[in-house]
């Protein structure tokens, strides 16, 4: 009878841990169907893909930042050199030219070097070309209403400088304060004090005329002035 009972638990013990290690033992690979391996590596590319397209968004945030930083630089630096003023300035008065050179019974005299003038006097898109020393310039503008009215209130407009038929400026003003909001093209070189000298001469003519006008007109109004 003992040995029956012992029989019957050490059977039991056995196969307890006989169990147990079954249990235990890893499974097996189960073999993939052909549609699962497939759907396996378009998962597998898939995150190929997404990691390649974050490295990528890294890469185009930088290049952002880089293209605004420069932005930014040129917009400073064409501000610090009073292009921003001096381009609108110069064209307001150059586009004035090729029409005063038409006109009948007035004689006008195109400023001294300057030759082959063109021009159109327009509100929104005025442009003027001439050469001097050389070179052909041309400047051209033009005005639209600004996009963001309750952030801007004036217009802004596109203002190109064309040396020798390359653009050398391009830059987006306001029209009312002349702020540089975006500089599109920019070239630096001798072609900016070139402007610049040939843009103050020609402010100073217009201010000499000015003064000999009001001189003459005072001298005018002087001498019909009679003291009894």
């Amino acid at each position: 009878m003992t040995q029956s009972v012992l029989l019957v638990i050490v059977t039991a013990l056995v196969t307890l841990l006989i169990m147990q290690w079954v249990r235990s033992r890893p499974e097996r690979p189960k073999a993939l169907s052909q549609e699962e391996k497939e759907i396996g590596r378009a998962k597998n590319i898939g995150t190929q893909l997404d990691g390649a397209r974050d490295r990528a968004s890294l890469v185009e945030l930088e290049r952002n930042k880089l293209a605004l930083a420069k932005a930014v630089k040129a917009a400073l630096w064409v501000t610090e050199s009073r292009l921003n003023l001096a381009v609108p300035e110069l064209l307001k008065m150059a586009q004035l030219w090729a029409g005063k050179s038409k006109v009948r019974g007035k004689q006008w005299t195109a400023p001294e070097g300057v030759t082959d003038i063109e021009g159109l006097d327009d509100p929104r898109s005025p442009r003027a070309a001439w050469n001097f020393d050389g070179h052909h310039w041309r400047i051209e503008a033009e005005w639209r209403p600004s996009v963001l009215p309750d952030e801007i209130e004036d217009d802004i407009g596109t203002c190109k400088v064309l040396l020798d038929q390359e653009v050398v400026l391009d830059m987006t003003i306001s029209s009312k304060d002349r702020q540089v909001m975006w500089i599109d093209a920019l070239t630096v070189g001798p072609w900016v004090s070139d402007l610049l000298a040939f843009a103050g001469a020609r402010t100073s003519d217009a201010k000499a005329r000015s003064s000999a006008r009001s001189a003459r007109k005072n001298q005018e109004r002087a001498d019909k002035i009679h003291w009894s």
